[in-house]
């Protein structure tokens, strides 16, 4: 008999009135959960068995441009922490842990800096050191970050991404039979093209990826601002952050993140648990969920 679990997608209003969108799956030890680029809140759709299974109570949060969030032209990385501040005192939760794959890593680093009295464990997978180190991507990857931040350039490269995905997300089964689909998979590594063949994974990973861009021409600025952003130092003192609390996981073989960016976050991050995936590549969050619950429920 499956579980039913607690579903609530939702938005609040910032205090210099911006709105921000979050979904929260479960009941149990709350969980701040951070997206990738392009992804959005929905991404914790994809964990619903582990959320169930290790009674937590996860909570997705969009950042600014990203599904129901503003966009903020002028954040900081930093800004986002006072964001989930307020949102964790709206829902009257004082501590709680951090999740964050990919693209939203450095957010839990950043987090974990700037609300370390509450945040009781921070799990980055797959994510980036800052600036990020981009030796080792996959081509695709390697030229966003090249040219994504360009003038114009940047603009034409994340909307031609944005036309893909949304196209894919409209009819999923017509996409992967198209030519455009034939080279959307022919571009990704090899890992995650079995993710985009299973129906189902690959319907809610479309549903999360134009959620990303729902917002439009905002949207696309807003990921060309995330690529900034990781192009960028970091805004805190790492070594503010408390003694163990950190966890940081990563594939040997990823190419979306290579693993030198894991490598240099642990030397900077005090007692951070460091482990790394042999013959594992971007998406160990999908192959490692009972592991994962257990420390976000420890």
């Amino acid at each position: 008999m499956s579980t039913v679990l607690l579903e609530r997608d939702d938005a609040i209003s910032l205090p210099d009135g911006r709105k921000l969108g979050y979904l929260i799956v479960g009941e149990g030890r709350p969980v701040f959960y951070f997206h990738g680029d392009p992804m959005s809140r929905l991404d914790i759709l994809l964990e619903k068995e582990m959320i169930s299974k290790y009674h937590l109570q996860v909570i997705g949060v969009d950042r600014p441009g990203f599904g129901t969030s503003t966009y903020s032209p002028n954040r900081r990385a930093s800004d986002f922490a006072d964001d989930v501040r307020f949102l964790a005192d709206h829902l009257g939760i004082d501590k709680f842990a951090l999740l964050g794959v990919s693209g939203g890593g450095h957010y839990v680093i950043t987090c974990a800096a700037r609300l370390k009295e509450r945040v009781t464990r921070a799990v980055v997978v797959s994510g980036a050191s800052l600036p990020v180190d981009t030796k080792g991507m996959f081509r695709m990857n390697r030229i966003g970050f090249t040219v994504g931040t360009w003038p114009i350039v940047g603009t034409w490269f994340v909307g031609q991404q944005r036309n893909a995905i949304l196209k894919m997300a409209k009819d999923p089964d017509a996409f992967m039979k198209s030519k455009s689909g034939e080279r959307f998979l022919k571009n990704l590594p090899k890992e995650q093209e079995k993710f985009f063949q299973d129906p189902e994974l690959r319907d809610l990973l479309c549903r999360t990826m134009a959620e990303a861009f729902r917002q439009g021409p905002d949207s696309i600025k807003a990921l060309i601002h995330e690529v900034k952003l990781m192009k960028r130092s970091w805004e805190v003192d790492l070594s503010q952050i408390p003694y163990g609390i950190v966890y940081l996981w990563h594939g040997k073989t990823d190419t979306n993140v290579p693993v030198s960016n894991a490598y240099k976050n642990a030397k900077d991050i005090p007692g951070a648990h460091l482990e790394i995936f042999e013959g594992e590549g971007h998406t160990i969050v999908f192959n490692n969920a009972e592991k994962l619950g257990e420390i976000l429920n420890s």
